[in-house]
């Protein structure tokens, strides 16, 4: 598979505008606030959706809480074109939970939801890999001259010729 000769992570260069962000992005960033604010206002009033009528309710609240403020962080954060893998796999794990609670049709339309996004985040991940070239060549563009008394470029040429890669002389 080969990819068009363009900015972008096949060329090794980034243009200097930042790249458009995917209206899927924005979906799955919506759904993943939504559905974890759902869930929080689920577990503060007793009207559990995933644990349902589970007896370890205590550790499985706990678990809950903390996937649910994961989402809502993760939703707000992949906007930006960071943490795609820790998104995708959250939303698949809620899309995989969710199935447990077959019976509630909120539980049902929010798995769903979950499936999909796991779909919309696969489709972009190209815009993610883009984003992350694109911070390195601003972060490269905007860092002036050598960067540390150790770093290659502010050393002093050798004389006698040019470094050999392994170092010796």
């Amino acid at each position: 598979m080969t990819r068009p000769a363009g900015p972008g992570p096949a060329s090794g260069q980034y243009g200097t505008e930042r790249p458009a962000r995917p209206f899927g992005v924005d979906v799955v960033a919506a759904l993943l606030v939504f559905g974890g604010l759902f869930g929080a206002t689920q577990l503060l009033f007793g009207d559990f959706v995933i644990t349902g009528r589970l007896p370890a309710r205590g550790p499985i609240l706990g678990v809950a809480g903390i996937l649910y403020a994961a989402s809502i962080s993760l939703g707000v954060v992949i906007r930006t074109g960071r943490a795609w893998l820790p998104a995708l796999n959250l939303a698949g794990l809620f899309a995989v939970v969710y199935l447990a609670a077959f019976g509630h049709p909120a539980a049902m339309v929010l798995g769903a939801a979950h499936g999909t996004a796991v779909v919309l985040l696969f489709r972009a991940r190209a815009w993610f890999g883009s984003m992350a070239g694109w911070r390195r060549s601003r972060l490269i563009a905007t860092t002036p001259g050598p960067r540390s008394p150790g770093h290659p470029d502010s050393r002093s040429p050798r004389r006698g010729g040019s470094r050999r890669p392994s170092g010796r002389r």
